[in-house]
């Protein structure tokens, strides 16, 4: 037999003995999904010779999540593990002189700096600020850290700023017998926002001030080379939403005096000093036509002798710094000081790229299997977390763009329920678009088989699905119980150049809806799915879009909408507005009557769709009004609906127990209305109000 037929007749046999194990293991339950662990925030050594890491799992009977903090030895290919209770560890980084520190609640359960030598001795903190730290970066030389923390309290009988910083706001105190009072003059309240702080490292940090103050809103630090400046990203509005309106400032150490070194219309962020200090890289906007969700990110290289910036990425329809179309992570030079290494997505791709800095060309540095998850660099060697739809992930370590080894991995833990990969799949859009989506089919299923649906598009909506384990969302679950899964990129997403991503500039809900429907028409068409069994969800703006499907279609059965936006002209003044300022002309007035139109909520009386509202009750993007307004309306005009409003919880309902339930109300509300599972709940039909 020829070569290639042996190889093909190989994979069949792998395919068929798959789909049989599959077939033979254990169920896959939403308590298991939830409690599968996975491997985090990869921190190299500065000699390249450790990596530390967190591996985190929910513990359902404790209600909680876990972390444990590991190291591994990349010489030796062994790992240990260094805690074994549940400390809240996070934000591991090096010191440089080579000790290991991480975040870490105190008895106070204020969140301080630890340090762990890892030469037998106790790790110990080495700061001691009120309220605690929210992040840190060492300086150079170790002995010193910039931290965000709390800005302090204001003296109770100041009225004014300090005089001579323009920076400084009026503070207006309330009278003690007022003290649950708010008073406001303006939507944001400047002491919400962490401050910029710079502490001697195990020094009593009691009355510490801050290097910055509001309005600015820190969000990143970088230490120069020689520890004199901090090139910090900041907005200049302290918006909640910190990554809109970035800028990058050079900041002294020792004064607080600032220098903004980038444009004020295009949104920058995320710094980088080169090793000798002479250059500093950093993300910004593309173009300043439109702000920062709609724009591509170029990597800018800064010479900070003359001050001349020039792009080093131009033209590159990559998504760069991660998968959102704002950075995650910021850029690591290498040790001769000539390249960059980042996070790149193209598609459903997340790998990471080396950006040479002198003939500005992009290389692609892994070829994953799976999407990039994290990635660390130190010492010459890189760490990354690798991770796929079918596959929580490993901790793979190597040279830049050499070959990767396994040092650690949680795969075992799903090992015994044979789950298969998704198909990527590629589909026609609306108007000659296209929509790139992975399907998720029961064991045993074909693609000709005609099975219930759940479609399921995807937050932000400037982000994508790519070939990543998901902690979130239980596709895998879904599809063992009789399900097609389907998760969409129409347009409006990140991975596909600029055009795709503007592609829902002033046009929420409408041609992304139309691109969903023309997928899911081809998928009809080819006998997938079938056409009188399909049900919708999402969360965020994939709530927004399941509120949008149901008000433009009744072809969909069933729906579950998970803090989603239902009116928009509402939700302007109800959330933080940064979502519709940047993706409608002027949301508040020139564009209100065009939100109108577009919202699911102008439709209202066009909705039959039963339909589940999920909702956390802190939910500060998406105010949960929305789905108790959306409620209302269905209920009024007699729509089988519920609504479930989970306390404390914020955007992302995160809480264990909180997480089960709604899964377990998702998957029998599609086994309820799809499957005609009698005994799996549905909700009770609404009295409609009649004229």
């Amino acid at each position: 037999m020829p070569a290639p037929l042996r190889l093909i007749a190989l994979l069949v046999v792998l395919l068929v003995a798959a789909v049989a194990a599959a077939a033979e293991a254990p169920p896959f339950t939403l308590a298991r999904f939830l409690e599968v662990p996975v491997i985090t925030s990869p921190a190299v050594s500065p000699d390249g010779r450790l990596v530390a890491y967190l591996v985190t799992w929910r513990d359902l009977d404790q209600d909680r999540r876990e972390t444990r903090l590991w190291l591994a030895d990349t010489a030796r290919g062994t790992t240990r593990q260094l805690t074994f209770t549940n400390l809240q560890v996070g934000g591991l980084a090096w010191r440089p002189d080579g000790s290991l520190s991480f975040l870490r609640k105190d008895d106070d359960d204020a969140t301080q700096v630890w340090v762990n030598p890892l030469d037998g001795a106790e790790p110990r903190p080495v700061t001691s600020i009120e309220g605690g730290v929210g992040a840190y970066w060492w300086s150079p030389d170790g002995s010193r850290l910039a931290v965000l923390a709390d800005p302090p309290a204001p003296a109770k009988d100041d009225s004014a700023s300090a005089e001579g910083d323009a920076r400084d706001l009026p503070v207006y105190p309330v009278p003690a017998d007022r003290a649950d009072w708010e008073v406001r003059d303006r939507l944001e309240l400047p002491q919400e926002y962490q401050q910029l702080y710079v502490l001697e490292a195990g020094a009593d940090h009691a009355g510490a001030e801050p290097l910055t103050r509001a309005p600015w809103h820190p969000h990143h630090a970088a230490w120069s080379p020689d520890g004199r400046q901090l090139a910090v990203t900041f907005n200049a509005r302290f918006s909640s939403l910190v990554d809109e309106d970035q800028q990058i400032a050079l900041v002294d150490a020792a004064t607080g005096e600032a220098e903004v070194i980038t444009p004020a219309d295009r949104h920058a962020s995320l710094a980088a000093y080169s090793p000798d200090g002479r250059q500093l890289a950093y993300y910004q906007d593309r173009e300043a036509a439109l702000r920062a969700y709609l724009n591509l990110k170029d990597v800018v290289v800064r010479d900070l002798d003359d001050g001349a910036a020039r792009v080093v990425t131009a033209g590159s329809q990559l998504t760069l710094g991660g998968s959102g179309s704002t950075p995650a992570t910021a850029p690591v030079w290498d040790q001769g000081g000539r390249a960059l290494y980042l996070p790149a997505a193209e598609g459903t791709r997340l790998d990471l790229v080396r950006v040479d800095t002198k003939d500005q060309k992009i290389a692609w540095m892994t070829g994953l299997e799976g999407n990039l998850a994290d990635f660390g660099l130190g010492g010459g060697t890189v760490a990354v977390v690798e991770s796929a739809l079918h596959r929580p992930g490993s901790l793979l370590v190597g040279k830049p763009g050499g070959r990767l080894k396994e040092l650690a991995t949680t795969d075992g833990s799903v090992a015994a329920y044979g789950l298969l990969p998704a198909r990527k799949l590629r589909l026609p859009g609306h108007a000659g678009g296209f929509v790139e989506a992975f399907l998720f089919l029961p064991p045993g299923a074909g693609e000709g088989d005609r099975l219930p649906a759940v479609i399921e598009m995807h937050g932000g909506p400037y982000s994508r699905y790519g070939n990543a384990w998901s902690t979130r969302y239980p596709w895998q679950v879904l599809s063992r119980e009789g399900f097609a899964v389907v998760i969409v990129n129409p347009r409006g997403g990140t991975g596909y150049g600029q055009d795709f991503l503007r592609g829902v500039y002033r046009n929420f809900g409408t041609d992304d809806f139309l691109d969903i429907m023309a997928a899911v028409d081809a998928l009809v068409e080819q006998g997938t799915i079938d056409p009188d069994r399909l049900g919708f969800t999402g969360y965020s703006y994939g709530g927004l879009m399941t509120n949008a499907v149901i008000s433009r279609t009744d072809r969909f059965k069933a729906a579950v909408s998970i803090a989603g936006i239902w009116n928009y002209t509402s939700a302007m003044g109800q959330n933080n507005p940064q979502l519709f300022i940047d993706s409608y002309d002027r949301a508040w007035d020139q564009d209100l009557q065009l939100l109108w139109e577009h919202s699911p909520a102008s439709r209202a009386g066009a909705i039959t769709t039963p339909t589940l509202i999920m909702h956390g009750t802190e939910d500060e993007p998406v105010d949960p009004r929305q789905s108790v307004e959306m409620f209302s309306y269905l209920q009024l005009n007699g729509v089988p609906s519920r609504l479930v409003l989970y306390p404390g919880e914020g955007h992302g309902i995160n809480k264990p127990s909180h997480m089960i339930d709604y899964q377990t109300r998702e998957l029998q509300w599609f086994r309820h209305y799809l499957l005609g599972d009698q005994d799996a709940e549905g909700a009770e039909v609404p009295v409609p109000v009649e004229p």
